[in-house]
Formats: structure tokens, sequence, C-alpha cells
């Protein structure tokens, strides 16, 4: 394959409003598994001394790795494949787009976010590490007959492998 063709762009989600509360729900979840369970050891006159470190340094090494999310932008031949890495381990595949069939790339600027909301869209895809992020771009594409968004933060060369495949890219100045 050729290696103009192939790139691969990795962004680390960056915790915002509504993430750092979740991700501080998860934290309290996750430290009150071995307090919950020390508490269960009192109740059953169990010796909790010994059981505790090793059930909080298990839940921990086990939970703690999943608050690093990033997601991860791969363009292969034509096809856009986008992924959530949890804690640098746990792959998950999330989206995979023709290139070629999306009706719109361009950049997400104010007058594109009033255009999106004149669309009719069904779903919004949000792979970027933060909506204030520079260089973020959307794709609006078809999926079973509705339409769908996917807003992705793209580089120089993504931009110029979007572009080959695609003439409707738009494209911008980017950072990178």
């Amino acid at each position: 394959m050729h290696e103009s063709n192939t790139y691969e762009f990795v962004v680390a989600e960056k915790p915002t409003g509504m993430r750092k509360l979740k991700k501080t729900f998860y934290r309290l979840a996750v430290l009150s598994v071995p307090i919950g369970f020390a508490i269960l050891c009192l109740a059953l006159q169990l010796y909790p001394v010994v059981i505790l470190p090793l059930s909080f340094l298990g839940v921990v090494l086990y939970f703690w790795k999943l608050f690093n999310v990033e997601f991860e932008y791969s363009l292969t031949s034509g096809i856009m494949t986008f992924s959530r890495i949890n804690g640098s381990i746990r792959r998950k595949k999330l989206l995979e787009l023709t290139i070629k069939e999306m009706h719109e790339i361009a950049p997400y600027t104010d007058d594109a976010k009033a255009h999106l909301e004149t669309l009719p869209l069904v779903k919004n895809h949000v792979y970027v590490s933060t909506m204030a992020a520079d260089d973020i771009y959307y794709a609006v594409f078809e999926q079973d007959k509705e339409l769908h968004v996917v807003y992705f933060e793209a580089t120089e060369k993504a931009l110029h492998i979007l572009h080959y495949y695609n003439g409707v890219t738009k494209m911008s100045k980017v950072s990178r």
C-alpha cells in the first residue's frame, strides 16, 4: 500500500464540563468499592487490614487506566476509521466511513455551525479532544438513509488524503 494514502492520528480527550463531572464520579466510585468492602468485612467480623489494600490495589489497577481516553483516526485506502482507546489498552472501533460517500467535509466554524443546525441531522459523532480545540473539521454522511455528522481534528496530511478521495473537502490552514 502506498504510504501517502495511509495515515493515523491520535488525540487525547481533555476533561471539560460534563466530562470532568463524569471523571470525578468514576473516581469516587473506584474509591468507594474498597471502603464498602472494608465495612462489609467489619460487619462480618473479618480482619480487613490485609484484604483492604489488596482489593484497593486491584480495583485501582483495573479501572484507573480507563479514565484516559484517546480517539484515533485512521485513513487507509479511502476508508476513515474512528476508534476509542481507553487507558492505552482497550480499543473499540466506533465508526468506519468511506471518504468518497461523505456529502461535506469542512472546517467547523461559526458559519458551519449555523449550516449544520439547518440540516435534519440524526446523530452527532464527537471524536475530538474538546469542541474548543483548533482544527476541528466535520463530515456529513448518510447512514441508513439518515444524515449524521462526525467531528474530528484534522491535520495537513489528513486533509490532503480526504481531498484526494473526496473533492468536496474544503481545505483551510491547520496548525498541525
